[in-house]
């Protein structure tokens, strides 16, 4: 179950470093996603990290949807 999680993790970082290197990839998109990345890992949001559950899945949910939104304009 463990390792499920870390190779899913991986694997997504896999695929933003890839739209962020791609050059089909628009200027936008890597803007996008480049400050929503930011924004994650920033100490600043919306709902505080001190939130229950809550405060870290915003964050998580945010980086998968962005990634998977970005992958979709790499060729």
């Amino acid at each position: 179950m463990q390792g499920n999680i870390f190779s899913s993790i991986l694997g997504t970082i896999q695929r933003a470093v890839a739209v962020f290197l791609s050059r089909e990839t628009p200027w936008y998109v890597k803007l996008l996603l480049g400050a929503g990345l930011l924004y994650v890992i920033s100490p600043y949001d919306l709902i505080p990290e001190w939130t229950p559950i809550i405060g870290i899945m915003d964050d998580l949910a945010l980086a998968a949807l962005l990634i998977t939104w970005a992958a979709g304009f790499r060729k």
